[in-house]
């Protein structure tokens, strides 16, 4: 070895360097931990989003003008921004709004 003598540690140093990175993983953890379980959409919300857009997908297949109904989703038109869009909000029974949709006003 190149060092025959011993090098004294500072413990207290040691002690609060120990301490700060225990205390910098466990608060990484618990954002981590916080974020995961806070997601803003959950699986019923994809799940509906999924059966509006296959009845999306219907209508415009069929060519029909009306979009077929999914449970306890309620439709709003809301004129656009241009004299040729319509937009449709379809809104879920606790007032979210789930999906938005543009379309195209047939005259």
């Amino acid at each position: 070895m190149f060092l025959k003598k011993k090098i004294q540690a500072s413990s207290l140093t040691e002690v609060i360097i120990a301490i700060s990175i225990i205390a910098l993983c466990i608060g990484i953890a618990s954002l981590v931990f916080i974020r995961s379980t806070r997601v803003t959409i959950n699986f019923q919300d994809v799940k509906r989003q999924t059966e509006i857009q296959s009845n999306l997908w219907k209508s415009l297949f069929l060519q029909e003008a009306e979009i077929g109904e999914v449970d306890d989703i309620q439709q709003q038109e809301i004129d656009g921004i241009n004299d040729s869009l319509v937009v449709i909000e379809f809104i879920g029974a606790d007032e979210k709004i789930i999906w938005k949709q543009d379309w195209i006003k047939s005259e």
